[in-house]
């Protein structure tokens, strides 16, 4: 039998309950009392509106209850933190969603271009060319904003010999923000020779 780490609130009695479910439960009781507390300690509109949406097939519990904007950014703070503090635990992370862990692996047929375009550095030069520029060095447009490489990508992974992502990570002049400069949509259309539809 388990020591005892709780006790039941109307009676008294020693129990025992996990300590993950001693951090979720507002009370304990034992069975003899479980009515009683149930009318002490009744479900609030919150829980119940969890409770709802929990029972339906297929939601996430934590569905339609709005997250404040001070929650949000707490959690992204702390997460951001978290990952400068300690860089292995993103780069582990990673690990189990890259290559063959993919659940949309398929034997390695994507392209190599394409791959490294969808990576977060990526992302983050691109970020950091729109921010530099701040509009269309173009047309002067402030809208649609996306950025251009001034040295084709492909060009640069073959002058450094990357082929892999691994590679490309490691690879300074891939995200030298000076390669990049911002244009609007219908801008980088043109620049590439592609019609631009509205």
């Amino acid at each position: 039998m388990r020591t005892p780490n709780t006790k039941c609130y109307i009676c008294g009695k020693p129990m025992y309950r996990r300590p993950f479910e001693l951090a979720k439960i507002r009370w304990v009781a034992c069975l003899e009392h479980q009515d009683e507390a149930k009318r002490l300690f009744p479900v609030t509109e919150k829980q119940a509106r969890a409770l709802e949406l929990g029972r339906e097939k297929g939601t996430n519990h934590l569905d339609g209850i709005p997250k404040s904007e001070e929650s949000k950014v707490k959690r992204s703070v702390a997460l951001n933190r978290t990952y400068a503090e300690h860089p292995e635990i993103l780069t582990e992370r990673g690990k189990k969603t890259r290559g063959e862990n993919h659940y949309n692996w398929n034997g390695g047929s994507s392209n190599l271009n394409k791959s490294i375009r969808l990576m977060t550095e990526n992302r983050k030069w691109m970020d950091a060319v729109k921010e530099r520029d701040e509009k269309c060095l173009a047309c002067g447009s402030i809208v649609d904003l996306e950025s251009h490489h001034l040295k084709p990508l492909a060009d640069i992974l073959v002058e450094q010999g990357i082929t892999d992502r691994d590679g490309a990570r490691s690879c300074a002049p891939l995200w030298d923000i000076y390669n990049g400069i911002a244009l609007c949509k219908k801008c980088h259309y043109g620049v590439h020779g592609r019609t631009y539809a509205d």
